[in-house]
């Protein structure tokens, strides 16, 4: 009979409470609930107060349990910027590493770097992680097809392909496991029974940050006040945070120079998850506007996952990989070169189209797109 794999999700910096988590949080407690269907899997997350659904996957907020960790696992699953000195134990230890992140590309815009005494160092130190987990990592997880190009690409000039590898899979199915970013069963049903609560017809679900262009979202209102068409917008996480203060304090003072503190919200504070999808069910459509930047063109953002879940209209740019998303999925629209106006638009065709009901997309539940690494991992814990 064979054993289950025995996983360890390490979670890094990233918060896995119901009160703060988003984005890769929130992707990992997903994929946590999806993998325990099949693996022992344990999430290592020290401070975690009241943890996301996680499934039958254990969390561990204990500090000293991480060498007992360790010694009963088989694969350690990290994610970008990991803590160099648990990846290196990790590895020490026998187990098989396994990664899902991305080159440190938007770090490069953070003000809290550039404003620091060395910023070229201090993001060579960033790329010195993620050099590390290419040369240590048995298997990967991407998530999306240009994620994965990006990939290939730094693995090659790592050493790291060899003949073999194509001839083992000429897809690299081996090395590397292409996961969409979507959601689990157990979200799918929570958010079928979800009660709508409309907080504004527009929601920016994610932050607020250098390589975006929220102003447009606010300037897109104003145009749809002058046409005489009622609507309103809120940003989920206006939350000032040393990289995105600066930002946010010209968002508001752009809402009142252009009269819309009426229509446009900017959310503060602690946002539960549970209230997070009551207003995501109660809107009419999500914005991402992200600005033109290899950033955009080598990443897909994750907010993409709560179109995906909910069934809402996504309104992005086509700068980069999250508008070919878009367009894949055939769900919102990829506008080519935004504007207030060209956004405007597209707010009112979402205003006016009949209501969806908001399914999910099944075909992005992760226990369906998890297939390749599943192999994989029942492969690497027998060996």
């Amino acid at each position: 009979m064979m054993r289950r794999p025995q996983l360890l999700i390490d979670a890094g910096d990233y918060s896995l409470d119901i009160e703060s988590a988003y984005g890769t949080g929130l992707r990992l407690s997903e994929l946590a609930d999806a993998l325990s269907h099949d693996c022992d899997v344990r999430v290592f997350a020290p401070g975690t107060v009241a943890p996301l659904p996680l499934g039958s996957a254990e969390l561990v907020t204990d500090q000293a349990k991480w060498d007992c960790l360790l010694r009963s696992s088989h694969i350690a699953l990290f994610t970008d910027l990991a803590d160099e000195s648990r990846l290196m134990q990790a590895a020490a230890a026998g187990l098989s590493i396994v990664t899902e992140n991305a080159p440190p590309i938007e770090h490069l815009e953070y003000p809290s770097l550039l404003a620091s005494k060395d910023p070229v160092r201090a993001h060579q130190d960033m790329v010195r992680t993620y050099v590390r987990q290419l040369r240590l990592s048995s298997h990967f997880l991407c998530r999306s097809q240009v994620e994965k190009v990006s990939l290939v690409a730094n693995l090659c000039i790592q050493g790291r392909l060899a003949p073999t590898d194509i001839a083992a899979s000429r897809t690299l199915d081996h090395l590397i496991s292409l996961v969409p970013i979507g959601f689990s069963w157990a979200s799918a049903r929570i958010a079928r029974d979800t009660v709508a609560e409309p907080l504004a017809d527009f929601l920016w679900t994610g932050g607020i940050w250098s390589f975006y262009q929220p102003e447009m979202l606010v300037d897109a209102v104003a145009v749809c006040r002058d046409r005489g068409i009622d609507t309103s917008a809120a940003f989920l996480y206006a939350e000032p945070v040393p990289d995105n203060r600066t930002l946010i304090d010209g968002l508001r003072e752009r809402i009142e120079r252009r009269g819309v503190a009426d229509r446009v919200l900017l959310h503060r504070g602690a946002l539960s998850h549970d209230q997070r999808d009551r207003y995501l069910k109660g809107a009419r459509a999500l914005v991402a506007l992200g600005r033109p930047g290899v950033e955009n063109e080598t990443c897909v953002r994750l907010r993409i996952r709560d179109s995906r879940l909910y069934g809402k209209p996504l309104i992005v740019d086509s700068y980069g990989a999250t508008g070919a998303e878009v367009a894949l999925s055939g769900r919102g629209v990829a506008l080519a070169d935004p504007t207030a106006e060209s956004v405007a638009d597209a707010l009112v065709r979402c205003l006016t189209a009949d209501p969806d009901r908001g399914a999910p997309d099944g075909r992005y539940t992760y226990e369906r797109t998890l297939d390749n690494f599943l192999s994989w991992a029942h492969r690497a814990s027998q060996s």
